[in-house]
């Protein structure tokens, strides 16, 4: 499936794959550091506003961007549910506007997103993300480290079980390119499976690092967490990038 039709049909129970509640509140806590001055935000990618929103609550103006209708829609019901004023609109990297460029003072694409971009869609977008920025404005992203994921052959990459329903997000692995699996099912009725599949590309720490210098991105820093910890290649999970526009 291509992105946007792949997060349409999982839109319904995002939510609870991602234990929206939880990560929230850590969401929350993170941005308070990664963020300390309120600003207006980009956030591509948003998913079901889970990001979004833990900016808003901390004072930010954020627009939030998807390809998925049906995750925008999410978002928007969740803002509201949060009392929230949160602009979001169906758009993806290649698509968002000329009108947005040089508006925000944070971009962001966290939960994986730039990971379905291939190659040549990424350089684009961290030009994308360059143009929207004003003069000294901070990029904050996140990718897993596929480098590891490949090296340990880790095909599974969460089982959940919440009210009633499992699921499992697993892989199929390939060097240049990687099968990205979700299978869902009441756990109940483990018959009446759903089983949806994207592709993801494996961009490694260097790569992205030679694509943002490449467009003019300086003081680039990695991390492990939301909490700023050292990223080390063969032990840490996640890839957590900063940068900023000269």
């Amino acid at each position: 499936m291509n992105n946007k039709n792949f997060y349409d049909e999982i839109s319904s129970f995002y939510g609870k794959m991602i234990d929206f509640e939880k990560n929230l509140e850590l969401r929350i806590a993170a941005y308070k550091n990664i963020f300390p001055v309120p600003g207006k935000v980009a956030d591509i990618g948003c998913g079901i506003g889970l990001d979004s929103i833990a900016l808003a609550t901390n004072g930010h103006c954020v627009l939030a961007f998807d390809p998925s209708p049906n995750m925008i829609e999410q978002t928007r019901f969740n803002a509201a549910k949060f009392n929230l004023k949160i602009d979001a609109r169906v758009y993806s990297f290649d698509s968002l506007p000329n009108k947005y460029r040089g508006k925000f003072n944070y971009v962001i694409s966290v939960g994986n997103t730039v990971a379905h971009l291939n190659p040549s869609g990424l350089r684009q977008a961290v030009k994308k993300m360059y143009s929207l920025l004003l003069p000294g404005g901070k990029v904050f992203l996140h990718i897993l480290n596929y480098e590891l994921i490949i090296k340990e052959s880790k095909r599974i990459n969460n089982i959940a079980v919440r009210d009633g329903q499992a699921i499992i997000r697993f892989y199929d692995l390939g060097k240049r390119k990687i099968d990205f699996n979700i299978l869902s099912f009441p756990v109940e009725r483990p018959r009446e499976f759903k089983l949806v599949t994207t592709v993801h590309y494996p961009h490694t720490k260097n790569k992205i690092e030679e694509y943002l210098r490449a467009n003019g991105f300086s003081k680039i820093k990695f991390s492990k967490d939301f909490n700023g910890n050292k990223f080390l290649d063969k032990d840490s999970k996640d890839i957590f990038i900063e940068a900023y526009k000269k």
